[in-house]
């Protein structure tokens, strides 16, 4: 039975969105659904692939082994380092002395390069009279040598196989105690004792020298005879000159001559005869030293 309406009463339309409104509405609601399910896969996705990747993780692990327990029974394996194998090789003695096939002197101050070429970068000077280890490896105009235990270059025609003969003012001064022993060295000077040990490095063919004496400066250990004849002897001379503010040399005689630096502008000067070859210094250098004001 159909109910009637109450007197005075109506029923309230139904208002309806208009159909574009409502066909908004539903594109929205279609797109959300959309990003909802592209965002389920990519979390599927990156979940399935962290697993993938932790299995991978696992699995070298599992394979590599326990490091600890690796190293403590001595079974583990060496593994590279990155750095270590970008790192320049570090010199060794032993490699080096095995390409070393001989020897040469340098001929004169020879510039040792890091290769063979003349706009080459120079890590060191070798003096004239020094000698330089060589491999016999040799590049057009250049020769391979061993420098600190490792490979460099220098040029040829800088070496020889003969030693040269060195001026005054070439080569070093040596300080080292002398190889023939430093008996003569007893009771000198700081000074005698420099020209002693660089007379002996620089000239190795003399046998014989004369220091502490009881007579004049001999006596107070200012004086060095170097026994020696002929060019050698101003050989000798000319060294000590040349060198003499280094070695504290106050004046030399040789072959009835004398040299001072007081008067050193005068050159060497004739002396009276004193009677035999050693009293006339014809059978040595005689140098006499300041004491101690040399500068090396």
């Amino acid at each position: 039975m159909t109910q009637a309406s109450k007197p005075g009463s109506r029923r309230k339309p139904v208002v309806r969105d208009p159909w574009y409104v409502r066909a908004r509405r539903h594109a929205a609601v279609m797109a959300g659904a959309a990003s909802l399910s592209v965002a389920a896969v990519a979390t599927l996705g990156s979940t399935s692939g962290t697993v993938a990747t932790a299995s991978a993780e696992t699995q070298v692990a599992a394979s590599q082994g326990d490091i600890v327990t690796e190293a403590l029974d001595g079974s583990a394996p060496v593994r590279a380092s990155r750095s270590s194998a970008e790192r320049a090789p570090l010199p060794s003695t032993v490699r080096a002395e095995a390409r070393i096939e001989g020897s040469k002197y340098a001929q004169k101050t020879v510039p040792v390069r890091a290769d063979s070429a003349k706009d080459s970068p120079v890590l060191a000077t070798i003096a004239k009279g020094k000698t330089l280890q060589v491999t016999g490896v040799t590049r057009g105009a250049w020769t391979q040598v061993m420098h600190n235990d490792l490979p460099r270059w220098v040029s040829t025609e800088l070496i020889g196989d003969s030693e040269p003969k060195l001026g005054p003012t070439e080569g070093t001064i040596s300080t080292a105690a002398c190889a023939r022993g430093s008996s003569v060295e007893s009771g000198l000077q700081p000074d005698t004792v420099r020209v002693y040990r660089a007379v002996c490095a620089r000239f190795p063919q003399i046998a014989s020298y004369g220091g502490l004496a009881g007579r004049g400066e001999h006596a107070t250990g200012h004086s060095l005879d170097i026994m020696v004849r002929g060019q050698l002897g101003w050989e000798i001379s000319e060294f000590l000159q040349a060198n003499r503010i280094e070695l504290g040399v106050s004046y030399l005689i040789y072959e009835q001559r004398i040299w001072t630096v007081q008067r050193g502008g005068e050159g060497w000067r004739s002396m009276s005869s004193r009677g035999g070859d050693t009293a006339n210094h014809f059978d040595h250098v005689h140098v006499t030293t300041f004491g101690s004001s040399g500068t090396l």
